[in-house]
């Protein structure tokens, strides 16, 4: 018997290993998906950031309630390009776990499993003592110039009231001038217990000319925060709102007080846009201050063209939440096959 090629032989195999060993030494250095759960929260992101003829039609629901909690949005408009619906709900502990069900416009959008500190679903954000901030996309379910209805289910150990609703949504109308707009979610936990004060939010460079500008408009959602509690809320550092999460509304010209932190609001930014803006919460004397979204409007006027960064008739997918890592992974599955393809060549 040769014994050189039997050690030959038996070599290959042992190297290999050695090869894929390393690999996955380097692959497990790389960032993975990680859970959706962090005790300061989430700070708030653009998913979408475009132009549109048209408009961003903004609207939330009436603050905490029991399940099943309903809502009922008015005057959706029609010829929708994109539809989120967002859906807060009270853990109360971030161990205590339980679910969280949503029928739209008669529609089932299934059962979500909200697991506190081990939740892992991308469409959630949960933060705090297991306070959630959970998206949907509705966009194929929405009916414009309808009532729009949800009906929203909650079981399991968890606290199970529904913190509030909300529809962003974005439409394409030829009367209507050009707009950008920047879409942000997330779940900002501002508390005292981590001395976690302040956040600034970044709103990805100007597409147009302020030059071209005919109004701006904020608008910005709250699941905590208290009335009467100095939060303050400020643009390009100027400040445009104290006690910004007070919780309150104008319902038919009366100041109404919406129950329990969840707040919706707009104010007008026009005087302080600048071409690179950014936003600033902090929660002063307020134990806990909760932004979760915000939506910046930015009118042009009607005779200028508005550049886009993309169709607006068919939006891009957006990058999987669920995967932050999955690029790196992939790269490294890659790189591991090839490095055995390599070995086995000749």
């Amino acid at each position: 018997m040769n014994w050189n090629i039997v050690r030959e032989n038996a070599y290959h195999p042992v190297n290999e290993i050695r090869y894929v060993l390393a690999a996955m030494l380097i692959l497990s250095s790389l960032p993975v998906a990680s859970a959706q759960y962090a005790s300061d929260g989430f700070n708030l992101d653009a998913i979408r950031h475009d132009t549109v003829v048209g408009g961003v039609y903004v609207d939330g629901g009436h603050g905490v309630g029991t399940s099943p909690y309903t809502e009922v949005f008015s005057d959706v408009p029609s010829d929708l390009l994109f539809a989120y619906l967002y859906v807060g709900v009270k853990g109360g502990t971030k161990e205590a776990t339980g679910w969280v069900s949503v029928v739209f416009n008669e529609h089932d959008l299934g059962t979500i499993s909200l697991a506190g500190a081990n939740d892992t679903n991308p469409e959630v954000y949960c933060s705090g003592n297991g306070e959630y901030w959970i998206h949907y996309d509705v966009a194929e379910y929405a009916t414009g110039d309808n009532d729009n209805t949800v009906t929203i289910t909650t079981g399991g150990e968890i606290d199970g009231r529904v913190k509030g609703t909300t529809i962003v949504a974005v439409y394409s109308d030829p009367v209507e001038t050009g707009k950008e707009y920047w879409i942000c979610e997330g779940n900002i936990n501002l508390n005292y217990r981590t001395e976690h004060d302040s956040e600034t939010v970044s709103f990805e460079r100007m597409l147009g000319s302020s030059d071209d500008l005919k109004s701006a408009t904020l608008w910005t959602v709250y699941l905590s925060g208290n009335e009467g509690v100095n939060d303050t809320l400020s643009f390009n550092s100027h400040l445009i709102a104290e006690d910004a999460a007070d919780g309150g509304c104008i319902e038919d010209g009366v100041y109404a007080w919406r129950d329990l932190c969840f707040d919706l609001d707009s104010w007008d930014v026009t005087e302080y846009i600048r071409q690179q803006n950014n936003m600033t919460y902090n929660r002063k004397i307020d134990g806990y201050l909760q932004p979760v979204s915000a939506v910046l409007i930015v009118e042009y006027k009607e005779n200028i063209p508005v550049p886009s960064s993309g169709s607006t008739e068919s939006p891009p997918e957006p990058i999987p939440e669920s995967a932050p890592g999955f690029g790196s992974l992939l790269a490294s599955l890659t790189i591991l096959a090839s490095i055995i393809v390599a070995r086995r060549l000749p």
